[in-house]
């Protein structure tokens, strides 16, 4: 049984005493493929989900966190300033989109929970790399947290074909309904094997089985019995189990349908799983 952790971030600090043993144990335990995130805002955070990408032959996504939307510049408003590095990094993920290893644009987004980045600031950085995706025809990576209806309004706001997945969904229903409703793909993070998340048991036993994705966002968010620990692609078995278990299904056929909808959502060039396999 192959398994996919379709949006975790290696080049994180957490892992850099450790990540051969890390992704030596994500194989061993049937995570054959992952989605490595790059999503800061300085080109040394491309460039390690790049490496990282070509030593361990994983898949990547760029875009800038909601958290970082301002660039580091620590402001409220656009500026000149602003804009121009803004360009920069768009013109550099789009050269570096020429990789058939990168699938995604993202994680990109709005986080009010946090507010890191002044919300004005959030708002304008995601839409210009919704932007830059669909000048790429590229799907995005969502992260919306505290920011569902604005989240909505303005990927709506573009009134073009906008595809991809909201990741680590902790939603309800009914917003569920409305990403499906738009065509995107839903994906449960470990949080489903919480004791007290019943909502997001809720809506996995909801969503089609075609329109999901499984991913631990390692280093964060550890599924139970490993919740508090630091999280990595090996424990994702756990949300396997616990979707499969809520869906009425094996985990085998899970596995088989999450990289289908993978493949589908990224439209991940053919041959790279039996390559994956092979290598």
């Amino acid at each position: 049984m192959n398994l996919f952790d379709t949006h975790l971030h290696l080049s994180a600090k957490e892992f850099l005493r450790d990540l051969d043993s890390v992704v030596l144990r994500a194989r061993e335990s049937g995570v054959k493929y992952m989605i490595t995130i790059g999503s800061g805002y300085g080109a040394e955070n491309y460039k390690d989900a790049i490496d990282l990408s070509q030593k361990y032959n994983l898949l990547f996504a760029l875009g800038v966190h909601p958290h970082d939307a301002d660039l580091g510049l620590g402001i409220s408003e656009p500026d000149s300033e602003y804009r121009s590095k803004l360009n920069s990094i768009l013109n550099n993920i789009a050269s570096l989109s020429q990789n058939d290893l990168m699938v995604g644009i993202g994680e990109i987004g709005l986080d009010y929970y946090y507010d890191h980045s002044e919300r004005k600031m959030q708002k304008e950085t995601f839409g210009s790399f919704l932007e830059l995706a669909i000048n790429l025809n590229m799907p995005v990576i969502i992260h919306s947290r505290d920011a569902f209806l604005d989240t909505i309004d303005i990927i709506k706001s573009f009134n073009r074909n906008i595809r991809g997945e909201f990741h680590c969904f902790t939603g309800n229903i009914d917003q569920a309904r409305t990403i499906l409703d738009m065509g995107f793909y839903v994906s449960i993070p470990g949080i489903v094997t919480f004791n007290r998340a019943e909502e997001i048991r809720k809506v996995a036993e909801f969503l089609p089985l075609e329109k999901i994705l499984i991913e631990t966002d390692a280093p964060f968010l550890a599924p139970e019995p490993f919740r508090g620990k630091r999280n990595e692609p090996s424990f994702i078995i756990k949300t396997y189990e616990k979707v499969a278990q809520l869906k009425g299904i094996t985990v085998e056929k899970l596995a088989e349908q999450v990289i289908k909808n993978s493949g589908e959502c990224f439209r991940i060039r053919k041959g790279y799983f039996d390559d994956t396999i092979k290598g």
